[in-house]
């Protein structure tokens, strides 16, 4: 299965009111102008806060219905958010068996060793970087375990060190076939590989061709 994500022309994002009397008008966030389409590999989303970056992930993981226009997405979707939450009392390791076994607990269990996460330590306990990190090696032996997966990440390397961000890096490349990761950055990231950037700007959204490395430092200065 080739995984892809394909925004069409005209795509709105935002928040649809019911038509009831006295009622706002929908809110609308941007719309895409251009067809976008994303296919195996990272891709970047980048936008200033409050401009529609979860947004655009909820709508393409159904999550929220579009005001208006149409997308696609064509693989098996993971939404990979810091809300996800699991049972205070349970180990990583835990976790890890009650959805793999064999050779894939094995693998996760070795992201777990490459990223420095303690799985013998009660999930409740875990600090929010370690919990992030939970999220991130579920979603990546679930792409591992079957190809054809979309990745919807929302801020992923939310509250991990630069050591740890290099290692997830790494962990992507070594699985870049068959797999879509659409990853939303906070202003705070370094440069980082991509194939391609979704940028949200004055109420539009654009896809941007990236050579290997966007410097997110200098795209931001033209972001409104």
């Amino acid at each position: 299965m080739n995984p892809t994500i394909s925004i069409r022309e005209g795509l709105t994002i935002g928040y649809p009111r019911k038509p009831l009397r006295g009622q706002a008008k929908d809110l609308r966030l941007a719309v895409a102008e251009n067809g976008i389409s994303l296919e195996s590999g990272r891709h970047l989303l980048l936008a200033r806060n409050g401009r529609g970056k979860t947004t655009l992930l909820k709508t393409l993981a159904g999550l929220i219905p579009a005001v208006d226009g149409e997308f696609g997405v064509d693989g098996r979707i993971q939404y990979i958010d810091e809300e996800l939450r699991f049972d205070p009392e349970l180990t990583s390791k835990q976790i890890f068996k009650a959805f793999f076994t064999n050779g894939m607990l094995e693998k996760a269990l070795g992201f777990a060793d490459r990223l420095e996460l303690d799985v013998k330590k009660q999930y409740g306990k875990l600090s929010k970087g370690n919990r992030q990190k939970v999220t991130l090696i579920l979603a990546e032996t679930k792409a591992c375990e079957s190809p054809g997966q979309v990745l919807l990440l929302d801020e992923p390397f939310s509250g991990l060190d630069f050591h740890v961000r290099d290692e997830v890096d790494a962990m992507w490349r070594e699985n870049s076939e068959d797999v879509v990761r659409l990853v939303c950055v906070h202003p705070d990231e370094p440069t980082l590989q991509a194939e391609s950037a979704v940028v949200i700007n004055e109420g539009r959204i654009d896809q941007l061709e990236v050579d290997g490395a966007l410097d997110w430092f200098e795209t931001r200065k033209s972001l409104n």
